[in-house]
């Protein structure tokens, strides 16, 4: 199935350019790296993903983003997904929900250390059918080998007020590696590439284990392109069996 396309994403502050190297959450796949956008600067961010899974309807995401660079080291995101299966969605988050988040950065990285960072959020119940309040907290860590960068996301979700038989917890793992194409010629794309692991929204259910794979494009010195692709080939009846994701990102 075809992915869609979008609208907006980051942008920095006037004289400095999109950096199509700098990996933010779900641009364009579900991965980011241990760096905030530098003080002062504003993104606005969209994408468009398409789901098919092997059980279930297949659902359309659109994803607003706004990041601020709020201090040094420091972005705070708000953010809000919208689901065209909006009365049917599992799990803590929602159609519609509001998502805030602080991303701190604890130190560039050095020959000992990787670069360090934590990220903060909360959903409030704003969304279709939305209850109780979640929180999310992910370490992110990112190491350079050469022009080979690899990240690693670990975080957990609690459920402010779980329903049924949902969770009231569940917690991610993501690991990846990027790498610039064409460097040190044409440095114009960066590729990513990641393997994940999630609990399940459902207890008693398998763990959402897959793969994903996406490109950014520095369009212009402002205008970046992202898409990607995923599968899950471990988990529940109704894992992934496409994902696909496209977005833009315009700098102001």
């Amino acid at each position: 199935m075809p992915a869609v396309l979008v609208p907006l994403l980051l942008m920095p502050a006037a004289g400095s350019a999109l950096d199509h190297d700098n990996l933010d959450p779900n641009r364009p796949i579900a991965i980011e790296d241990a760096y905030a956008i530098p003080k002062g600067e504003i993104g606005v961010e969209g994408g468009v993903r398409v789901t098919d899974r092997r059980e279930g309807r297949t659902r359309v995401t659109f994803q607003p983003q706004i990041l601020y660079g709020a201090f040094d080291n420091t972005q705070i995101e708000i953010q809000g997904d919208l689901f065209s299966d909006a009365p049917a969605a599992i799990g803590p988050s929602k159609s519609g929900d509001l998502h805030l988040a602080v991303l701190y950065n604890f130190n560039t990285e050095t020959t000992r250390l990787p670069a360090l960072a934590v990220r903060v959020g909360t959903e409030f119940p704003t969304g279709v059918n939305s209850q109780g309040v979640d929180t999310q907290v992910t370490g992110i860590v990112t190491r350079s080998f050469g022009r080979l960068r690899a990240h690693l996301n670990a975080g957990y979700q609690f459920a402010g007020a779980p329903r049924g038989q949902e969770r009231p917890g569940a917690y991610r793992v993501v690991a990846a590696v990027s790498y610039p194409l064409g460097y040190p010629l044409r440095f114009r794309e960066t590729i990513i590439a990641s393997v994940y692991t999630r609990q399940a929204d459902l207890r008693g259910r398998r763990n959402h284990t897959g793969v994903e794979a996406g490109i950014r494009h520095q369009f212009t010195s402002r205008i970046v392109l992202d898409a990607g692709l995923g599968t899950e080939f471990l988990g529940p009846a109704d894992r992934i069996a496409f994902q696909g994701i496209v977005g833009v990102s315009v700098g102001f």
